[in-house]
């Protein structure tokens, strides 16, 4: 009886994933495991995701590819994440000027959130990411750009 509850408890609580169909990600973290755990997450929701190491390369793809959302670490070696929002809000928007992006950081909450939107996110999440919350955000941001 005992087990019942529990399962019951368990299967109501369950949570629904965001369908993430249509939307076209570019994810930039210079971390291996955080790129895999972000794109896997976006991946599990229907999402297409382009996966990058480094800001550069995804500013190089894109002419050919244009996301329908940014999600960006901030702390990279290199270009980092602040600096490639900045570069981008200065594009016309048929490059990519307003595509909607989310900052992704270790940096404390109230540092990380002023400084991305200063440079021009929509959003940021603090590390460790939760994961539910991602897929819903880009929902959310990449729907109120259409």
């Amino acid at each position: 009886m005992d087990r019942r509850h529990r399962q019951k408890t368990t299967t109501s609580s369950a949570f629904s994933w965001p369908n993430l169909t249509g939307i076209h990600a570019f994810l930039i973290a210079d971390n291996e495991d955080t790129r895999a755990l972000l794109a896997e997450t976006l991946e599990h929701c229907d999402a297409l995701v382009n996966v990058y190491s480094s800001a550069d390369a995804a500013v190089a793809d894109l002419p050919e590819f244009l996301p329908t959302v940014f999600i960006c670490d901030l702390s990279m070696p290199g270009l980092d994440g602040l600096s490639v929002m900045r570069r981008m809000r200065e594009l016309p928007p048929e490059r990519g000027g307003q595509v909607p992006a989310v900052a992704i950081t270790a940096y404390y909450e109230e540092f990380a959130s002023a400084t991305a939107l200063e440079a021009g996110f929509n959003a940021s999440m603090v590390k460790p990411i939760k994961l539910e919350e991602l897929a819903r955000l880009v929902k959310e941001i990449s729907r109120a750009a259409a």
